[in-house]
């Protein structure tokens, strides 16, 4: 018998530990229900479910990934299920046109409703986005880096948008006709077949009364009576000047009704043979406000105000106080004219943005605003903070009073999101009066026009790829936009009208460019029924892959809870039959003490 060492006890106690162990693992697995719970559990399998878990999750990616795509799909065949629509209209109303029943008004009417359907599929194919992302503009290399929401700023070849935005007129036309002293002076015989011309009308001075029948054909008769041919008195002076003014003006008011004639009659400075009097006033004005542009399309526009009484009759722009032989306009308008410049990409090194008489340059190195030019470096930044950029250099435009660059430029300007809100109160002048806008893409015609291509990761691996072309699907590419001139425009810009319907045989004509383009629509509308119609079938397919791999992946990371129960019940058992073992073997030494009494 030994007592050093209680061999009975150590092999109790190395059985009680294993059993232990076994027992405190089936706890973990039946707490967790997984079989694998760390890689000692099955090194082999852990690996197999690991590498399975990554093919479940991109499965499971997939399939979202494939139903976006899907809804992608559905947006863009949307969009054009509304441009089959404004191309079926476009072609009934050319139909319409091409019969000879219509007279010019007529077509003209229609060619208006043509021109806005056709701005309508553009702006269709500008704004149709998933996303933000633009599904019928073409790839983004193929789009400038800004696009302005006016048509005044049509594309001029080159990549280049270059026009002149102005306000519309709120202020009418105006001219102060002014009679001098000088006039009522005058004998009858002096103003006998005297003429005014205004707004393209020839009103003759009358002296007769309408007795004499001695109006020149044509001429519109102002008749004068009771003038004083001896007018010494300031009193009959004024008495003349009053009496034709006001004949003029109640002529004027009867034979144009696009004017008013307000007269102001001549007053004296108190002392009746003083000879001062004051001057005797007609005011005219256009009842509809007028540009300085529409006043050069009024008849007479070169002189559309003259007389030949002589130098007592004198013409005065009420806006200004100057002498002039026309009708003025306000060159500015109350209410500002505003657009906005939507970024879609930071600009290149290369690419320029005019303002007024301001040039911005983008690229390296940054220089800051110095007579009328800067430049901005874009590297780096965000469009937000290139935006503010341009607010901070139109600032420093503004404060520029020696140059003043932009001065047709409104002074409301801000930054949104990513775009730019520009505008200006300047009327049409027909020349240089509005506000100049040139925007140039440096490399926009090598890339223009191009398909938009998407790639959908429908698969779990890198290789499980969809690829989809999406046409652009603006008025040029359809064969329907044509620029101002008439000449077809360039795919990627908008329109600045439609197919022509002027006469009957333009109108057949555009019933073949509206068929063919009807054609391109309902292939590419075809072409994205059948990508629905795959990726449908995909998505199927994808939750069928998951589901089986996912079974897979559970008979071996999974618990069978039945049989570790059985194991946990054995283990817990022999817990107990080893506690009570380890007391008996702790026990065998204390016979010793027997042999000691």
């Amino acid at each position: 018998m030994r007592i050093n060492h209680n061999i009975q006890a150590l092999n109790a106690y190395r059985n009680l530990s294993q059993t232990m162990a076994a027992t405190s693992k089936s706890l973990e697995k039946l707490s967790s229900g997984l079989r694998i719970n760390r890689a000692a559990d099955d090194a082999a399998g852990l690996a197999i479910s690991e590498k399975m878990r990554s093919q479940i999750r991109g499965l499971n990616m997939a399939e979202r990934n494939a139903l976006d795509a899907v809804s992608l799909i559905q947006t863009a065949e949307g969009a054009l299920n509304e441009t089959h629509s404004i191309l079926q209209r476009m072609r009934e109303l050319s139909v319409q046109a091409a019969n000879g029943t219509l007279e010019d008004a007529d077509r003209a009417a229609i060619q208006n409703e043509i021109d806005q359907l056709t701005y309508e599929i553009d702006r269709i194919a500008d704004t149709t986005q998933f996303n933000q992302k633009k599904l019928f503009s073409g790839d983004e290399a193929g789009r400038a880096f800004a696009e302005i929401s006016t048509n005044k700023i049509p594309y001029d070849g080159n990549g280049v948008w270059k026009g002149q935005v102005t306000a519309a007129p709120t202020s009418p036309a105006k001219v102060d006709v002014e009679f001098t002293s000088d006039l009522g002076k005058l004998t009858a015989a002096n103003l006998e077949g005297k003429t005014f011309t205004i707004n393209g009308k020839t009103y003759e001075i009358d002296m007769s009364g309408g007795t004499s029948p001695g109006i020149t054909l044509g001429n519109i008769a102002v008749n004068i009576t009771t003038w004083n041919d001896n007018a010494t008195t300031d009193a009959a002076v004024i008495a003349n000047m009053n009496r034709l003014v006001g004949q003029l003006a109640s002529a004027i008011r009867d034979n144009d009704p696009d004017f008013t004639a307000t007269p102001k009659n001549a007053t004296s400075t108190g002392v009746g043979t003083d000879g001062i009097v004051n001057s005797a006033v007609l005011s005219l004005q256009s009842v509809k406000p007028m540009s300085a542009k529409d006043i050069t399309n009024m008849p007479g526009n070169n002189e559309n105000i003259s007389t030949t009484v002589g130098n007592s009759v004198k013409f005065t722009n009420p806006y200004t106080n100057i002498t002039t032989n026309k009708f003025s306009a306000d060159p500015d308008a109350l209410l500002s004219e505003s657009f906005n410049i939507e970024f879609s990409e930071l600009p290149k090194p290369g690419d320029t943005l005019k303002i007024d008489g301001l040039t911005i340059t983008f690229g390296q190195p940054a220089s800051n605003y110095a007579n009328g030019a800067a430049r901005i470096d874009v590297t780096g930044k965000d469009i937000p903070t290139v935006l503010n950029e341009i607010v901070g250099v139109l600032d420093s435009a503004v404060k520029d009073t020696a140059r003043n660059p932009v001065a047709a430029l409104s002074p409301v300007y801000s930054v949104s999101g990513t775009s730019l809100t520009l505008g200006t109160n300047k009327t049409d002048d027909g020349a240089n009066n509005g506000l100049d806008i040139e925007l140039k893409d440096s490399d926009f015609d090598v890339n223009r026009g191009k398909d938009l291509s998407l790639q959908f990761q429908i698969g779990a691996n890198s290789s499980e790829s969809l690829e989809i072309n999406l046409a652009v699907m603006d008025a040029a590419n359809l064969g329907i936009g044509f620029n101002a001139d008439g000449t077809p425009a360039v795919v990627g810009v908008n329109a600045s009208k439609g197919v022509d319907v002027s006469t009957e045989t333009s109108a057949r004509a555009a019933i073949n460019l509206i068929d063919a383009a009807i054609s391109k629509v309902s292939e590419q509308r075809s072409v994205l029924g059948a990508y629905q119609n795959r990726l449908e079938h995909t998505v199927t397919n994808l939750q069928t892959a998951n589901e089986n791999l996912t079974a897979a992946e559970s008979r071996i990371r999974d618990l069978d809870m039945a049989l570790e129960m059985s194991n946990f019940t054995k283990s817990n058992i022999l817990n107990q039959a080893g506690q009570a073992m380890l007391a008996q073997a702790n026990q065998l030494p204390q016979g010793i003490l027997q042999l000691l009494q």
